[in-house]
């Protein structure tokens, strides 16, 4: 949950530099659907936990959407900033395909956030590991129980935040006149014509 507010507040900086927010409007995105198929199939095995998945289905489920994802940046890579949230993803995906699908946490960052114990046989998409693999792109970071939003993160997370807000400013700070970004529908490009006669 931390991430997508995370997000939101860097977006909402766009506005400290007079951007307009309705110029994401005009983001060629291509391919949508892979995004909301992704979301869909996540909120199933972690929110609503289909009972009949055994522990090895979700976790080669959960793999499988970093995968689709992977291929909805490319496959928009022409958006600013897409290939670095990539990147923030990739070191993500890297530790939990290291980890069987899970991303590995660190003990003290667990605890300190204040997080629940995970039970026995009860798969997370994020969970401790005393002995996990590339444990330093896993969720290392932590915001204390007492704080608003507490729970852990990794360095992926921080650079897919900034990703995110790297590409809303770029986007919505963008001159209308600009040849970097499509003009929004309403503000067409100014064409500037010589005079007839003139040269």
């Amino acid at each position: 949950m931390i991430v997508p507010v995370a997000t939101l507040i860097g977006i909402a900086t766009v506005k400290l530099r007079g951007g307009q927010f309705r110029r994401l409007a005009q983001l060629d995105l291509r391919h949508m659907w892979i995004v909301w198929v992704a979301i869909i199939v996540q909120t199933l095995i972690f929110q609503i936990r289909l009972s009949f998945l055994t522990e090895t289905v979700v976790e080669y489920v959960h793999m499988g959407t970093y995968v689709a994802s992977f291929l909805f940046l490319w496959m928009n890579r022409h958006i600013p900033g897409a290939l670095l949230i990539g990147l923030g993803a990739g070191s993500n995906a890297a530790a939990i395909f290291a980890n069987g699908g899970v991303m590995p946490a660190n003990a003290n960052a667990w605890e300190k956030a204040g997080l629940p114990v995970v039970a026995e046989g009860q798969f997370e998409n994020s969970n401790t590991d005393t002995e996990a693999r590339l444990a330093f792109l896993g969720d290392i970071f932590w915001i204390p129980e007492s704080w608003p939003l507490s729970n852990v993160f990794s360095i992926g997370d921080v650079v897919i935040v900034l990703a995110g807000t790297y590409l809303a400013h770029r986007v919505c700070t963008q001159p209308a006149t600009s040849n970097a970004w499509p003009a929004p529908a309403d503000e067409p490009r100014c064409e500037l014509e010589a005079p007839v006669g003139v040269g």
